[in-house]
C-alpha cells in the first residue's frame, strides 16, 4: 500500500534498436536544431560512463532541422538511438520512450529535455545513489524560465499537495533517473494521452515513499523557445486539473 506522504502512435520511422540496456536516457525533442548536437552528445558522454547506457532521442514531430541533425548523429554513435513521432506533444514522447527502454530491458531510465537548461554535471550524484533511491527527482530552485512559467510552476506545487497530498517540491521536472520497474507500474496506472504524465509519476512515488530529491542547476535556453509558451501554458494547466481530479481515484485505489 501506499507509504507515508511525502498508448502513444507507433513511430513513423526508427534509428537503431535498444538491446538490453542497464541505462536509457531519454531525450524528447521538438524543433530543437539550434540545440540538438551539443545536448545529445553531452548526454551521450554520460552514457558512455556506464555499463551498457544508451541515449534515446525522441522527435516530436520536429519541422526544423532537428531530425536532420538527429539523423547524422545516429549514423556517429552506436549508443544513439532516435525514434520519430507526429506531433503529440511533450508527454506522448517521453512516454513513447519510456515504453520503448522498457522493451527492451533497461534497468534505469533517465529523462531529460532537449533545451539544454538542464547539466549532465549533476547526473552523477544521481547515478551514485540509486542502490537507495530507486525513484530521483531534481529541484530547480533557481529556474531561469518566464515568469509566467515560473508563477505557474509554484501554483503547481500547490494544486498537486492539495488534490494528492504529496509535497513534491518540482513535480514535472524534467532531470529524473528511475528504476524501470517504477516506470513499468506507474505507466499501467497513468491514462495514455495524459498531458504531464510526469507529474503523476512523481506523486506516485512520493505516496510510496519514495521519492528522493537533489538540487540542480538550471540555466536558460541558449536557442529555441518552449513548445508550450504564452497562455497556451494557461489552457495546459486547467486541462491538467482535470486530469489530476479524475486521476484521484487511480491514487486513493492503488496498490503499489
Amino acid at each position: 500500500m501506499f507509504g507515508p506522504r511525502c498508448a502513444c502512435a507507433p513511430p513513423d520511422s526508427a534509428k537503431r534498436l535498444l538491446v538490453g540496456v542497464d541505462l536509457t536516457i531519454v531525450l524528447p525533442a521538438y524543433n530543437e536544431e539550434g540545440n540538438i548536437a551539443d545536448v545529445v552528445t553531452q548526454w551521450l558522454a554520460v552514457a558512455g560512463r556506464v555499463d551498457e547506457g544508451r541515449v534515446l532521442v525522441v522527435d516530436d514531430g520536429s519541422r526544423d532541422g532537428t531530425n536532420r541533425i538527429l539523423n547524422g548523429l545516429v549514423n556517429q554513435y552506436p549508443a544513439l538511438s532516435v525514434v520519430r513521432q507526429q506531433n503529440g506533444g511533450h508527454g506522448a514522447a517521453i512516454r513513447l520512450g519510456y515504453r520503448l527502454a522498457l522493451e527492451q530491458g533497461t534497468g534505469w531510465i533517465f529523462q531529460t529535455d532537449c533545451d539544454g537548461q538542464t547539466s549532465p554535471g549533476d547526473f552523477d550524484a544521481f547515478w551514485q545513489r540509486r542502490a537507495e533511491a530507486p525513484f530521483q527527482i531534481g529541484i530547480r530552485r533557481s529556474r531561469r524560465d518566464p515568469w509566467l512559467r515560473i508563477v505557474l510552476s509554484r501554483w503547481h506545487v500547490w494544486l498537486v499537495d492539495l488534490l494528492f497530498h504529496a509535497p513534491v517540491e518540482d513535480p514535472n521536472v524534467p532531470f529524473r533517473l528511475m528504476r524501470a520497474d517504477l516506470v513499468r507500474r506507474y505507466l499501467e496506472l497513468i491514462p495514455v494521452g495524459t498531458f504531464a504524465p510526469n507529474v503523476l509519476m512523481s506523486v506516485l512515488a512520493c505516496r510510496q515513499g519514495i521519492l528522493r530529491t537533489l538540487p540542480i542547476s538550471h540555466s536558460p535556453r541558449a536557442a529555441g523557445e518552449s513548445s508550450v509558451k504564452g497562455w497556451q501554458i494557461v489552457k495546459m494547466a486547467i486541462r491538467s486539473i482535470r486530469e489530476y481530479l479524475s486521476f484521484r481515484q487511480v491514487v486513493r485505489r492503488a496498490i503499489l
